[in-house]
C-alpha cells in the first residue's frame, strides 16, 4: 500500500481551537481509516509546519478525499508527500 507523508499547519481557526487537537486527531484517524487507510505514525513538530503524519492509504484517490475531508474542517492546511521505502529507492538508483 502506498505510503504519504503529509506535513500539517494549523490555521488560525485551527490556533484559536489548540485544545480540541487530540479530538482532531481521532478524527483524522477515523477519516483515513474510512478510506481504506491506516495511520503509521504522527509527530508534532518545531518549525514550519506544526504536525506531520506517516499514513498508507489504497491510493491517490483515497489520499485526495481524505485530505479534502480532513482540511474541509478549516483548522489545517496540508502538504503531501509520495513516499517510497529506501530498499525501492535505492533500487530505482541503481537502474538510473
Amino acid at each position: 500500500m502506498p505510503t504519504y507523508i503529509t506535513l500539517w499547519k494549523y490555521t488560525k481557526e485551527g490556533l484559536t481551537d489548540i485544545k480540541n487537537t487530540a479530538e482532531r486527531y481521532k478524527a483524522v484517524n477515523e477519516i483515513i481509516n474510512a478510506h481504506g487507510g491506516k495511520v503509521i505514525s504522527a509527530y508534532g513538530l518545531i518549525g514550519r509546519y506544526d504536525v506531520m503524519t506517516i499514513v498508507e492509504l489504497p491510493d491517490e484517490r483515497a489520499l485526495i478525499s481524505s485530505i479534502l475531508k480532513i482540511c474541509s474542517k478549516g483548522r489545517v492546511t496540508s502538504e503531501t508527500l509520495t513516499a517510497v521505502s529506501i530498499e525501492e529507492f535505492l533500487k530505482l538508483t541503481r537502474e538510473a
